[in-house]
């Protein structure tokens, strides 16, 4: 597993662990956590959301994973990518969501980051984030990544801010 672990200064990034089960589906179901997301999920809808995170990481070594601050073991949120499917096209989506307590500490950047170099030794394409127009923390963590903005567009039935980043061989 260590090959799969990303850390940083203050953070790990690594596989979704069935010991990470509980954390995510409360962080699934707590309001705070899911702002910007259309609604909280149930505790079905929350295990399912889990499920999917550890498939999608069995096949992309970049999927949404667990962002672990070392200072405390807790798991605080995740970053990577997930399917998605905009405009008639399949993408691989960048998303990232913390706990209230450590946003605006720098935490999504540094987790993205060091997540989005990985994806650059096995990735070669576009990636999407979709971003809420009124989440402009979101917004500038994205510019920060390199994202650069697309459009504005439906998701889902709601307006949302379109940025891409492309990967690829150097």
């Amino acid at each position: 597993m260590t090959g799969d672990v990303v850390t940083t200064e203050r953070l790990i990034v690594r596989p979704p662990e069935e010991a990470d089960r509980a954390r995510f589906v409360q962080l699934f179901s707590d309001h705070d956590f899911m702002v910007f997301y259309p609604e909280t999920l149930t505790e079905e809808q929350a295990q399912a959301r889990f499920d999917h995170m550890t498939d999608v990481c069995r096949t992309i070594p970049f999927g949404k994973q667990p962002v672990v601050e070392r200072a405390s073991g807790r798991v605080i949120g995740y970053t990577g990518v997930d399917h998605i499917e905009v405009e008639g096209r399949d993408w691989l989506e960048w998303g990232y969501r913390l706990v209230p307590d450590v946003r605006g500490l720098g935490y999504a950047t540094e987790a993205s980051l060091a997540l989005l170099a990985k994806a650059r030794e096995t990735y070669v394409g576009e990636l999407l984030a979709i971003i809420d127009p009124e989440n402009i923390a979101s917004q500038q963590v994205c510019r920060k990544l390199g994202f650069t903005y697309w459009k504005q567009g439906p998701v889902d039935g709601e307006v949302r801010n379109l940025y891409t980043l492309t990967l690829g061989k150097d």
